[in-house]
């Protein structure tokens, strides 16, 4: 990734204040013409793991699977960065009115 391409407005988050085994997360929301999507920093003991970006509007699904993206580095799985993408509307069927 170009990291000069990306400009940062500002930190959406970062944490948590308790490193998670080692490891904390930094979010910031990007200028135009990147500003749909944030910059998401993965540290491990204080040292940049991984960087990456992310849509912003989903951030906070990273916060909300921290502990499962922290078991996913680990044990090398991407399954805590997959369930903070997911996107449960995707899965529901639609019902037709009074029917179950």
């Amino acid at each position: 990734m170009n990291e000069s391409l990306y400009v940062v407005e500002s930190v959406a988050f970062e944490g948590p204040k308790t490193p998670d085994r080692g490891y904390t997360m930094r979010a910031s929301y990007l200028k135009e013409p990147h500003d749909g999507d944030a910059l998401i920093e993965l540290m491990k003991d204080g040292e940049p793991l991984r960087r990456f970006l992310f849509p912003a509007y989903k951030i906070y699904n990273l916060q909300a699977h921290f502990t499962d993206i922290v078991d996913g580095e680990i044990e090398n799985s991407a399954k805590g960065y997959e369930m903070a993408a997911w996107n449960v509307i995707s899965s529901i069927q639609p019902q037709e009115k009074g029917k179950e």
